[in-house]
């Protein structure tokens, strides 16, 4: 299905699915309906300016959420750095591995634990010791 966009391009829904919405896109799109809204300030084409106050106040909800969550995935990183000099058990199908962590490796949204020169995912992570 072809679907027209308010700059006159043309997208296929299948690429629309793949993408989310940025909030600059919500803000041209809420923009864009107040401008064309009914002169004759009827709701029948447009949302009235209670539905835009809501919507505002569900856009700055979700800004801020996503704020907190940034700021919360910063802290588990720094937590997670503190693993570094740590003896920890990580699980393996073989048998548990014991061994210090070299390093924590942030890459593409996930977090690895080196341990003598090998990356195991944090979810493998067992059981961590104060002692080294």
């Amino acid at each position: 299905m072809e679907v027209r966009g308010i700059d006159n391009t043309t997208a296929n829904t299948t690429e629309i699915n793949k993408k989310s919405l940025s909030i600059d896109d919500f803000l041209k799109i809420m923009a864009a309906e107040i401008k064309n809204q009914n002169a004759s300030g009827g709701d029948s084409e447009g949302g009235s300016k209670t539905d835009y106050l809501t919507q505002m106040a569900q856009f700055t909800m979700l800004e801020q959420l996503t704020q907190i969550y940034e700021s919360i995935n910063q802290v588990n990183m720094l937590n997670q750095a503190r693993l570094v000099g740590k003896e920890v058990k990580i699980y393996s199908e073989e048998g548990d591995i014991v061994g210090v962590v070299d390093k924590v490796k942030f890459a593409n949204n996930n977090v690895y634990l080196q341990i003598n020169d090998t990356d195991y995912p944090i979810g493998l992570l067992i059981e961590v010791s104060g002692e080294v």
